[in-house]
């Protein structure tokens, strides 16, 4: 396994996780929203990938966010 790419990353996917979870939304599922595969969500919310800003808005959108909500640390 990968390590977390730093703190801030790793926070940002666990915020991810927090939110989807909340939604009862599975990982897979909320890749597919976005347009991702699995595995690469995953990488993501371990803090692992640093998604770009198209997927961030993506991922905001899907869970129902707004961006300031989603990056709030």
């Amino acid at each position: 396994m990968a390590k977390p790419l730093s703190r801030t990353h790793q926070k940002f996917g666990q915020r991810i996780k927090k939110l989807r979870n909340e939604r009862n939304t599975s990982q897979e599922e909320l890749a597919f929203r976005i347009g991702v595969d699995r595995s690469y969500m995953g990488f993501i919310e371990r803090g692992e990938r640093n998604p770009t800003l198209d997927k961030i808005k993506k991922i905001a959108r899907a869970l129902k966010v707004s961006l300031p909500e989603l990056v709030k640390l």
